[in-house]
């Protein structure tokens, strides 16, 4: 289970230092610069008979000078030296020399990563020739052994009364170190800031995590200002679109109501054209039926022609309007009576028009 969970924070490690790394890129170049230049500063090194001040920058230390230890103006000479640097607001470094401090490479359990400071502290009188509260450490895991279950940890450790003199020495001079560190050895280690743990020395955490904070807020902006757009763009479009489909259903509207009229229109063309017209119906009936007849009522509707009237012999009339083209199928539509007053019949007869298309 353990090597699981080494496993898992190896990896949720690597994921991370990836992560940052690419959100680096989105850092503005103006806020680089801003970290570059904190990675300048003034480093104020202390050693056995000299203490030296030196200028650092991204292409490395320069020294301006060093002051005896035992000199009697050595506060004054070191202020001399500090006006020399462009340091300004750069930060304050304290470096110690070797032999003021102790570099140790420990192997401890896998397990004593998890809680590794508390366990330094706690067997820092067995590891080391000091009580915890004697001095200022700092520690990094070097290696990991899974397998074996181990882990290789570097120890640098200083007494703290070299360490609060060192300290003294600078604000004496107007500094504020933020870091206190040990010479590199000679197989060039890396130097811990033997304060990262002490009360009151948190400021260039505290800068760290603001950085990476800004970076963090950076990213998500970068994320999120491409997906504003794409949303605003898709609410163009659906927009557009809602209009667009506006405009067809009231095209297809229009198209409905145009169909519509064309199909009256060709309805009644067409009625025209099949038809005979008025005019010629009354022709034809003045025609064919005789002078002794009387028609008094004339009804064309739906393509026939009701007629009713008087005539001698009303059975004439069938045999009359069947001789015409125009007409079909003459026939009584009620029986024949007789008049008394006139003498003639009175009839009530139906014709159908004769279509085009049927003649």
């Amino acid at each position: 289970m353990t090597s699981l969970l080494t496993s898992m924070r190896g990896g949720i490690a690597a994921f991370f230092a990836w992560w940052l790394g690419e959100l680096a890129g989105l850092v503005p170049r103006r806020l680089l610069s801003a970290i570059e230049r904190r990675r300048r500063g003034v480093v104020l090194a202390f050693g056995l008979s000299q203490t030296a001040v030196a200028e650092r920058s991204d292409k490395g230390e320069r020294v301006l000078g060093s002051v005896a230890r035992e000199a009697p103006d050595h506060d004054q000479r070191l202020r001399s030296l500090l006006r020399r640097s462009k340091r300004r607001a750069r930060p304050v470094m304290v470096r110690l020399g070797g032999n003021f401090g102790l570099r140790k490479i420990l192997d401890l359990p896998l397990a004593a990563r998890d809680d590794l400071d508390q366990l330094l502290r706690f067997e820092m009188d067995r590891l080391t020739p000091f009580r915890a509260d004697e001095v200022y450490f700092a520690q990094r895991v070097l290696a990991s052994d899974a397998v074996g279950r181990r882990i290789a940890v570097e120890l640098q450790v200083a007494p703290k009364r070299v360490v609060e003199q060192a300290l003294a020495t600078a604000q004496r001079i107007g500094l504020s170190p933020v870091r206190v560190e040990l010479a590199a050895d000679a197989g060039g280690g890396e130097r811990l800031n033997l304060l990262r743990a002490e009360p009151g020395c948190v400021r260039e955490g505290r800068a760290t995590r603001a950085l990476v904070l800004l970076a963090v807020i950076l990213a998500v902006i970068a994320v999120a200002t491409p997906l504003r757009r794409q949303q605003a763009r898709l609410d163009e479009l659906e927009t557009r679109a809602a209009a667009a489909r506006a405009e067809a259903e009231e095209s297809l509207e229009l198209r409905a109501q145009l169909d519509q009229l064309t199909q009256s229109t060709r309805f009644l063309i067409a009625e025209k054209t099949d038809r005979p017209m008025v005019a010629e119906v009354l022709a034809e009936l003045t025609r064919l039926v005789p002078d002794q007849a009387h028609i008094v009522q004339l009804d064309l509707r739906d393509g026939s022609v009701q007629l009713h009237g008087y005539a001698a012999t009303a059975s004439d009339l069938i045999g009359l309007l069947d001789q015409s083209e125009l007409f079909r199928t003459p026939q009584f539509r009620s029986p024949v009576t007789q008049d008394p007053r006139s003498g003639t019949e009175r009839f009530h007869l139906s014709v159908e028009l004769v279509t085009e298309e049927e003649g």
